[in-house]
């Protein structure tokens, strides 16, 4: 159970609520039991009371309960005990349906209990602390009485839920429009509470009739209504989440975007994005209680566990709890996962990955949700659709053709920004090596040009894996390549430029000789030659620090006889 430091342990909730509710309602039962008792009045009563409860009318996605225009007559009729009663029996089956989990379950009702038990005697001694009297029909006297009834109930559930939210450092608005309007509901529904309890009075059972039914039906009305406003809410919200990925350029960047998106607009706790690739389902991103989780996951065929099985069957599914799902499940499954959806994320036909969705509470997914998600998941996959097209046509740009490497023009742009870096004073030192590979016209003459590009690529190969962290290698033009060395000071790029020149010339590098079928192969060793130059110490200018890796490789490593590193000398 998630708790802060604040909050009371179950233990201590539940101490508290047997020295106060137990023993009350004992106490309000030999003081204010009614003498005479309608059973059928009763038994109504509790059945409106419990379906109220259960079934209130949403605000926005929060739940607004309407229970005073039933308990309020049955308090003016019968009484503290019986409407305290109905309270506590409505508010234990309203926290079996609606707690998370098993765990919170208990600490929920204690807690409830209490609050409610506690506002049924202040209220109700307010009330009579007004001149109210239970079975009274003065109306002006009771329409004070219950005014202050619920001014009590109101206020004084504001100031227990505020300090409750004090202590156990929860934060919270004191005038948000959702705590104005349920106030002003609560008080609205007044009129309609008084006038079931003046018809029970006259007419009797009948009220029920009159005013029950009609207001069970306005309810289905605005729940139904309700549910269109989220849909068309949420509708909304996903055409705004797939205009967002859209704009994002890499494909990390999308998937991040997409696995929050979808957990914030369900407000669900565990978000699961399958890549489906070479018949294999793989975990790309698990994200639970708003954090993404490094989850351990095995690769599953189709057919194996929740996803494998929506990707064998390609439909989406709802499964409103555990018991639902629990057989088809393998590898890492939370204990606390209940609802689930799963559905099959589609581009052109065929199935790009499967995306899982699970709250911790049962029930807690709407068909229209699945639909709203089956939208999402196609701005999804044109989105990464995009963003791999995108990543690839700068890379493209960014990149030598033959080797693979960075090109001339990144280059440029990388050393530009590793200068400010270093003139800001992010970095103590940047050092630049520029190689070049020694007599390469006489390779190309000797076994052909075809075999000179082999080499090119092959010691660009070479030159990444001696890639230090944090560093850029690329090719400069022709047989010439550059490294940008961040925070490496000049004697420490001279030692790796003395380490790689070394390295390459015990390097062999295999060309392919003749034009048949068969060709001959051959192993061939080079040479280069490297300058070294390095910022503060030459310069702190990008220009002249490349001006200057190149005057040391010319003038002096290349004049000196090749195969050498040679560094600037003001």
């Amino acid at each position: 159970m998630r708790k802060s430091n604040f909050q009371m342990s179950t233990f201590k909730m539940f101490s508290l609520w047997l020295l106060v509710v137990p023993a009350g309602m004992v106490y309000l039962y030999l003081n204010y039991r009614p003498v005479e008792v309608n059973w059928i009045y009763l038994l109504i009563f509790l059945l409106f009371t419990i379906v109220t409860l259960n079934f209130p009318i949403s605000l926005n996605g929060k739940p607004l309960f309407l229970a005073m225009w039933i308990t309020i007559p049955a308090f003016l009729l019968y009484g503290l005990f019986v409407e305290t009663l109905l309270m506590q029996i409505a508010i234990t089956t309203m926290l079996v349906k609606v707690s998370k989990d098993n765990t919170t379950r208990p600490y929920r009702f204690f807690m409830n209990s209490l609050i409610l038990f506690i506002l049924s005697v202040a209220a109700a001694s307010v009330f009579s602390f007004v001149g109210g009297e239970v079975g009274s029909v003065e109306f002006g006297p009771i329409i004070l009485a219950v005014f202050c009834y619920q001014l009590t109930h109101s206020f004084l559930m504001d100031f227990i839920l505020r300090f409750y939210k004090n202590i156990s450092g929860t934060k919270s608005s004191y005038l948000s429009k959702k705590i104005v309007f349920s106030k002003l509901a609560g008080f609205g529904i007044l009129p309609f509470s008084l006038t079931v309890y003046f018809l029970l009075q006259f007419i009797g059972i009948g009220s029920f009739l009159l005013l029950g039914v009609p207001f069970f039906f306005v309810t289905l009305i605005l729940r139904l209504y309700n549910n269109s406003e989220h849909f068309n809410s949420s509708l909304k919200n996903a055409g705004e989440i797939g205009h967002e990925l859209s704009n994002k350029m890499t494909e990390k960047e999308v998937i991040d975007q997409f696995v929050v998106d979808v957990t914030k607009m369900l407000g669900n706790e565990y978000t699961f994005l399958f890549d489906y690739k070479d018949g294999w389902l793989e975990l790309v991103r698990a994200y639970e209680y708003h954090r993404f989780e490094d989850v351990q996951f095995s690769p599953m065929l189709a057919g194996q566990g929740l996803a494998g099985t929506i990707l064998k069957n390609n439909k989406p599914i709802i499964y409103p709890n555990r018991q639902e799902w629990e057989s088809l499940s393998v590898g890492y499954t939370p204990d606390d996962m209940q609802s689930v959806i799963c559905l099959p994320i589609t581009r052109n036909q065929k199935v790009e990955a499967v995306l899982l969705v699970s709250s911790v509470k049962k029930n807690a997914f709407k068909d229209y949700q699945l639909m709203i998600l089956d939208i999402l998941c196609s701005y999804f996959a044109v989105s990464i659709e995009k963003a791999r097209y995108v990543q690839e046509t700068v890379k493209k740009s960014e990149r030598c053709a033959l080797t693979k490497l960075y090109n001339y023009r990144y280059m440029e742009e990388r050393l530009e920004y590793e200068v400010r870096e270093m003139n800001s004073g992010n970095t103590e030192s940047l050092s630049v090596l520029m190689l070049d590979i020694d007599h390469f016209k006489k390779i190309n003459d000797t076994y052909g040009h075809e075999s000179g590009n082999d080499i090119l690529f092959n010691l660009a190969r070479v030159l990444e894996e001696a890639l230090p962290n944090d560093a850029t290698v690329a090719r400069y033009g022709g047989e010439e390549f550059i490294y940008l060395l961040p925070g490496m000071t000049k004697i420490e790029a001279i030692q790796f430029a003395e380490k790689l020149r070394i390295k390459i010339r015990n390097t062999e590098f295999i060309i392919a000789q003749g034009l048949g079928e068969i060709p001959n192969l051959e192993n061939v060793t080079i040479t280069v030659s490297i300058g070294v130059s390095s910022a503060p110490e030459d310069t702190d200018d990008a220009k002249s620090l490349l001006r200057n890796a190149d005057r040391s490789l010319y003038l002096w490593a290349k004049q000196a006889g090749r195969d050498r590193v040679a560094s600037y000398v003001k």
